[in-house]
């Protein structure tokens, strides 16, 4: 009997990978009761991640409403206080990059995850990733608008300070960039 728990750690397992191997595409095949529009990768992604003492925001009354009841996490209606932001590629704004919590030196871990579900993963525009976990480069393709990189660059500048995102899509493909990853549009 498989129970959520074991679908957790399979899909921990997969997060790792992604975070260890920045552009890598991994797809989640595990499933989940999904009540909310957002792929199953983005809901499972979340149930591994939150816990009772994370905050999260989201646009998205049901997706909002889902995290809640299925991780505990605590819905944060201030997005530049929550530890962790849940959105689609087209409900994305400025502010969702610009004034949500970057750490500060003392402890760069203060800030925030986007956890975002773009319309697609091996489609659209291509960048060029490189830093740890990267022999040389890495090129991945995302239908992410190159504002939000360019954003996102802008963020993660001073490392450690920055922001982290996890990108799905419909497909339940999963690609990570951490802040210590250098994009480049190409």
């Amino acid at each position: 009997m498989k129970t959520i728990v074991h679908t957790t750690q399979a899909v921990y397992r997969q997060l790792i990978n992604t975070v260890s191997r920045p552009g890598h595409t991994e797809i989640i095949t595990e499933e989940v009761k999904n009540y909310s529009d957002f792929s199953d990768a983005a809901l499972l992604i979340s149930m591994t991640l939150f816990d009772n003492e994370i905050s999260f925001f989201s646009c998205d009354k049901t997706m909002q409403k889902e995290l809640k009841v299925l991780t505990g996490g605590i819905p944060n209606k201030d997005y530049t206080t929550a530890d962790f932001i849940v959105s689609k590629e087209a409900d994305l704004k400025e502010e969702y990059f610009t004034e949500v919590m970057h750490g500060v030196l003392i402890s760069p871990e203060k800030s925030a995850t986007l956890i975002i579900e773009a319309n697609s993963i091996g489609e659209g525009n291509e960048y060029r990733l490189s830093g740890p976990g990267i022999k040389n480069t890495t090129d991945v393709k995302l239908s992410l608008d190159s504002r939000w990189i360019e954003l996102r660059n802008d963020i993660c500048k001073e490392y450690p300070l920055g922001i982290d995102l996890i990108l799905t899509d419909k497909n339940n493909n999963v690609v990570m960039i951490p802040r210590t990853s250098k994009v480049e549009v190409l």
